[in-house]
């Protein structure tokens, strides 16, 4: 069964197309990552931290490693906690197509569970929200004079190219996730249909089939962390 065949469930509502596929997993993703922060974040302790404590301070100091290698300090707790809820959800939502995927058949396969940011609608969303917000934090920061006159540095001659970069920008931010996670996932879909399809080419598709899920998580893990620090490079940017 090919991948490429299989259709959103979607719905239209105030002239609006909505993938229920997306606002499933999406919504998933945002509540495990809320979860997580609740439960390990409860009782804090200052003397003798639990496992759960621990786990979220290494977090912490994982993304202000990522701030000070980037930015050149990691004191802004504003900055911080994007970084971290960035980490946590981007961590998550690569990660939940790779164990199962779900898939109903009526006339044709309908895919209900996948990675979120395997779909190149969330993770340009993603983009174009980190790019929003490091410009909201420079205004926030330096002003909006400063804010404006910074298109014209250093040459004003070189406001076009300053304007095509924040496009740019953004593509690259959301198409670099978006294409590692959906290949990874094409690929487990082309895996899991040799499956079906007598026991020996399923026995023939078991070993790299896990073999690709463990780099799929490795892949995953990667991509978050790139997203992380580009977008802590581009608010040192902003910054400047």
């Amino acid at each position: 069964m090919d991948i490429i065949e299989h259709t959103r469930p979607q719905v239209v509502w105030l002239g609006l197309t909505f993938d229920l596929s997306i606002i499933l997993t999406s919504t998933a993703a945002a509540a495990i990552v809320f979860l997580i922060a609740y439960l390990t974040t409860r009782n804090p302790s200052v003397h003798v931290p639990k496992k759960a404590q621990n786990f979220m301070e290494w977090i912490i100091e994982f993304v202000k490693d990522i701030m000070n290698s980037s930015m050149g300090a990691s004191n802004n707790l504003f900055v911080l906690s994007t970084g971290v809820t960035l980490m946590m959800y981007l961590f998550i939502a690569n990660f939940m197509g790779i164990p199962f995927s779900i898939v109903t058949v009526e006339e044709q396969p309908v895919t209900w569970w996948k990675s979120p940011t395997a779909d190149a609608h969330v993770t340009m969303t993603l983009a174009i929200m980190i790019i929003i917000y490091t410009h909201f934090i420079d205004i926030r920061t330096n002003g909006l004079k400063h804010y404006l006159l910074s298109f014209f540095k250093p040459f004003a001659a070189l406001f076009p190219i300053n304007l095509i970069e924040q496009f740019s920008t953004t593509l690259t931010l959301g198409l670099r996730l978006f294409g590692n996670i959906y290949a990874g996932e094409v690929m487990l879909a082309l895996l899991a249909s040799a499956v079906t399809h007598g026991i020996v080419n399923a026995f023939l598709a078991a070993v790299p089939m896990l073999i690709w899920q463990a780099f799929c998580l490795f892949i995953g893990a990667i991509q978050a962390y790139i997203f992380v620090t580009l977008t802590m490079v581009y608010i040192s940017h902003r910054l400047i």
